[in-house]
């Protein structure tokens, strides 16, 4: 009989489509995840993944054992963390996501578990969900990989602020562009993309406006907005609060530009919790009363 710990590798490497990504989640070198693979297809007798620039890809044999172990290995997962006070409602849950978007959801984060809230960058979001140092996360990308399942929460459009100082813009698309190319810019990052989209594809020119200042915090730049320094292409949800002061104000150009869709984030292990649900759940009827559907 093979042993319990060859299946839970074999389900994390299938989840994470890569020895690496198993390798984290299970706290093992990445050659002793190849190890013990090698060690399951041995007993098998055939292979259970193909070797792929892309990473590890099932074979059909692999496909069928996931079917036949992966909700064993779940149960015992569950039942681990319950030996170990991991039962819902016992410690905190340990969300992450960014600042802005957890701030306007806060309504909803209030229920009878308590919650330790993370603010880091996608890439520390999504290494600690798969390293178990956080329950669920709020990411504006679904990884592509098996060892996480996602959630829609909320399509969040983005919208044109400037400081409420700022009067008389033109209404024409092109004259705006004009306008706006004229004045100083407070971006999220130096690249931006979705701004140079809007600007083409919604004003009909193309971005030039000289930038005055570049913050990766989406709060600060709309709080730079509200203090003229510039204007400022930001999801809606971010800007919100200031709307509502009238820090800051919106400029309605048609469309301004595609939605960011935002996801609740678990391990493929905790898809079922009842407490991430509830809190996923709630999160998307926060998101709707404000005004953002799930786009699903």
């Amino acid at each position: 009989m093979a042993s319990l710990d060859l299946f839970r590798v074999f389900v994390a490497v299938y989840r994470a489509g890569s020895v690496s990504g198993a390798a984290r989640e299970r706290h093992l070198t990445q050659p002793a995840v190849s190890a013990q693979i090698a060690a399951l297809e041995a007993r098998v007798g055939e292979a259970l993944f193909r070797r792929t620039p892309r990473g590890m890809q099932p074979t059909e044999r692999g496909k069928l054992l996931y079917a036949q172990v992966a909700s064993g290995v779940d149960q015992l997962h569950a039942a681990d963390r319950a030996l170990r006070g991991r039962q819902p409602g016992v410690l905190p849950l340990r969300v992450g996501g960014p600042p802005e978007v957890l701030r306007a959801l806060l309504p909803a984060l209030r229920g009878e578990s308590a919650l330790h809230l993370t603010f880091a960058p996608e890439a520390a979001l999504l290494a600690g969900l798969r390293g178990g140092s956080l329950d669920a996360a709020l990411s504006a990308r679904v990884p592509e990989d098996r060892a996480l399942h996602a959630l829609p929460v909320a399509a969040v459009p983005f919208t044109l602020i400037v400081p409420a100082t700022w009067a008389d813009w033109p209404a024409d698309p092109a004259a705006l562009g004009a306008w706006l190319n004229a004045r100083p810019w407070v971006s999220y990052s130096v690249d931006l993309p979705a701004t140079r989209r809007f600007f083409t594809g919604a004003l009909g020119v193309r971005f030039a406006a000289r930038a005055a200042l570049t913050v990766p915090d989406l709060t600060v730049v709309v709080q730079a907005v509200g203090l003229d320094v510039g204007a400022s292409l930001v999801p809606r949800l971010a800007a919100l609060d200031a709307l509502a002061a009238r820090q800051v104000a919106e400029i309605a150009v048609g469309s301004a530009g595609s939605a960011t869709r935002w996801w609740w984030l678990r391990r493929a292990a905790d898809e079922d919790r009842p407490d991430l649900l509830a809190l996923g759940g709630a999160l998307r009827d926060r998101a709707a009363a404000l005004g953002f559907s799930s786009g699903s």
